[in-house]
């Protein structure tokens, strides 16, 4: 269970630059670093990636204990969660800390200009074929070089009023080292979506039940509930979410990947969009540093 994604150190490391078109109903949000203030800001944000990880440490421990409850330490000599997440493959680390970021986003750079968007969980306990290669890992000893993403969104926020989701926001998310055309083109079709609910709903429902301790996770497994059974009262927004390491070379006749005026012709969605595009140097010595991924 989260206790929220906002982090007041990121705003000197990270700056935000907004375009919207004359109808608001496209936003481009291009976010670079200040890279001098990198590395006491990334200091902060470790121990939450790693908070967003623990549910599915839990998850892979659970089948031992009959009465497993989330926050307790692991103590026991076997441990099927030993070198989760760290031992995935770099480009699978990579597709996490992209869910991760959009929800940083999400929470910290007011997309649409909404302030109270919240990220209730994430849901990598269900990417079951990172967890077979884990377990290969375990007994084996090595290790794939690339493992199969898993279905279902890569990142949901909610704005909630009382116990009743008001607003959703869909969050497609992708993180390269070098820029990715056909990366951006994927993502923009895959927001074009035409369900108004996440698919996640039930998943979502899953892991807060194991957090029921925390009154506030029964205040979102109310929400969600209620989410499922409407029909209306609630509004889809859609967020792609592009970090990449590799920068346009000629600033200044573009200054982006992704288009700032207009959505990518792979959209279909015909709702509000807003692409987010981080521009981070270093990517994936980033990540590594992140999740403490040896070379």
């Amino acid at each position: 269970m989260l206790n929220g994604l906002k982090i007041q150190s990121l705003t000197s490391w990270l700056y935000s630059n907004v375009s919207e078109n004359l109808d608001k109903q496209y936003r481009h949000n291009l976010i670079k670093e200040e890279p001098s203030f990198r590395v006491n800001v990334i200091e902060d944000i470790k121990p939450i990636i790693q908070k967003a990880h623990d549910d599915t440490r839990f998850k892979l421990r659970e089948f031992l204990r009959d009465n497993l409850d989330p926050l307790d330490d692991w103590d026991d000599d076997v441990d099927p969660a030993e070198g989760y997440p760290e031992v995935l493959d770099l480009t699978t680390l990579k597709g996490y800390f992209g869910e991760f970021f959009s929800g940083i986003i999400a929470e910290n750079f007011a997309p649409f200009g909404e302030n109270n968007w919240r990220v209730p969980v994430f849901s990598f306990r269900f990417h079951n074929t990172a967890f077979d290669q884990l377990e290969m890992y375990r007994q084996t000893g090595s290790m794939k070089k690339a493992t199969y993403g898993r279905t279902g969104d890569d990142c949901v926020a909610f704005v909630l009023e009382g116990d009743t989701i008001v607003k959703i926001l869909f969050l497609e998310a992708k993180c390269t080292a070098k820029y990715d055309m056909s990366m951006i083109a994927d993502a923009h079709t895959k927001i074009s979506s035409s369900n108004q609910k996440p698919v996640e709903i039930m998943r979502l429902v899953e892991v807060l039940k194991a957090y029921r301790k925390n009154p506030e996770a029964n205040v979102w497994i109310t929400a969600l509930r209620k989410l499922y059974l409407s029909s209306d009262g609630f509004e889809r927004f859609d967020c792609i979410s592009y970090v990449c390491g590799q920068f346009p070379k000629r600033p200044k006749d573009k200054i982006s990947w992704i288009d700032r005026n207009k959505p990518h012709k792979n959209y279909l969605g015909g709702r509000r969009l807003e692409a987010v595009e981080v521009q981070l140097t270093n990517v994936d010595e980033l990540v590594r540093f992140l999740y403490g991924k040896e070379d």
